[in-house]
């Protein structure tokens, strides 16, 4: 677990740098959020005890428009999020911790008034896992754990600098099936905060052009991760996912995609032994065919794929597979993958490598 939250926290660590390399304005925002934990399995309605709190802290940088993709996404905030919270149980669940590195996008903005669609990601910890004396807490396995948050934020800027901020978000931590169980935690939230920028915006002369759309590119990665079945009992197997794909310039944000993933899950393959399903290595292997929508941010790439299996002899989870993460290129040619694989909303596991793009 520490290997696989230290590659996300290693990423998420030059991403912020990159981002705070830039010469926009700094600013930082405190704010207290109050929600719920969704049961959303019945056998998770003994875990919601009250409310679930939150306290949040940003650190962000407010872009001012000198790069073409700042003007692009309507002059985005980009920054850190360390979100402290109670987890609605604390007898069972305890508390948690998420650090994300987020992007927020105005939809709307005016000189004062901002509504801002935003995403975030990164390293999580649980206080209270599963274990045998903590047997109820049936949702969630490990300690270490992946953090991931959507939402929307209204702010109005009262004085010079300084903002009140309305958000709803939704939270989630997941170990993405590195340790059983594994059915995640849900919170929706509501939260006030109040926040100030350190210095004023510096006008910009010339305002860099962008292309009409994103280019066309191949890609090819690597993924590798671990998971844990039922049966054999606590054993981590590893995983593996070599993914090549041609991506289409659809806008100047987004592009389309279509590919092939050859995959291979040697936690499937001992669980089929173990359920007297005697296969071979190579009857274990997996091929996928796939399409996939990618949003691009500067040198990162957010995507969501969905893929079919053209080669399965399992067949247990079904025809089709998805994919979600994200690609970070340090050059024009090579970056980082981060994903989670899954069967809809069931995750299977967690990837990580390396993606090479001409």
């Amino acid at each position: 677990m520490f290997g696989r939250t230290s590659i996300i926290l290693s990423t998420f660590l030059m991403l912020s740098i990159g981002l705070f390399a830039q010469k926009s304005p700094i600013g930082a925002e405190l704010s207290y959020a109050r929600g719920v934990l969704l049961p959303h399995r019945a056998i998770m309605q003994h875990l919601p005890q009250g409310p679930a709190q939150a306290i949040e802290l940003r650190i962000f940088q407010q872009t001012n428009g000198s790069k073409a993709w700042h003007n692009t996404y309507n002059l985005p905030q980009l920054g850190i999020a360390i979100k402290g919270f109670d987890l609605a149980n604390r007898d069972l669940l305890g508390y948690g911790l998420g650090i994300a590195a987020y992007f927020s996008s105005p939809v709307l903005s005016t000189p004062r008034f901002k509504w801002n669609l935003e995403i975030g990601a990164g390293p999580g910890i649980v206080s209270k896992p599963f274990s045998n004396e903590n047997y109820k807490n049936i949702a969630i396995g490990s300690y270490g754990n992946a953090f991931v948050f959507l939402g929307q934020r209204f702010s109005y800027e009262v004085k010079d600098r300084m903002h009140l901020s309305l958000a709803m978000a939704f939270n989630h931590f997941s170990n993405s099936a590195y340790s059983l169980p594994n059915l995640g935690l849900n919170y929706p939230t509501v939260s006030f905060g109040v926040g100030y920028v350190f210095q004023k915006s510096t006008t910009i002369d010339s305002i860099p052009k962008s292309e009409l759309r994103q280019k066309g590119r191949w890609i090819a990665a690597f993924g590798a991760g671990l998971k844990e079945v039922a049966d054999p009992k606590n054993v981590k197997f590893p995983t593996f996912s070599l993914m090549t794909e041609r991506t289409f310039g659809l806008s100047k944000k987004s592009s389309a995609s279509a590919g092939i993933d050859v995959m291979y899950n040697s936690a499937l393959y001992a669980s089929r032994n173990a359920d007297s399903n005697t296969v071979t290595a190579l009857q274990n292997l997996q091929l996928g065919l796939k399409i996939g929508y990618n949003l691009h941010i500067d040198q990162a790439q957010i995507f969501l794929q969905a893929g079919w299996y053209a080669i399965d002899s399992n067949k247990k989870d079904g025809n089709f597979y998805h994919r979600a993460g994200i690609r970070y290129f340090f050059t024009d040619h090579f970056g980082t993958h981060l994903a989670l694989r899954t069967h809809l909303f069931k995750a299977d596991y967690f990837e990580a490598g390396m993606a090479y793009r001409f």
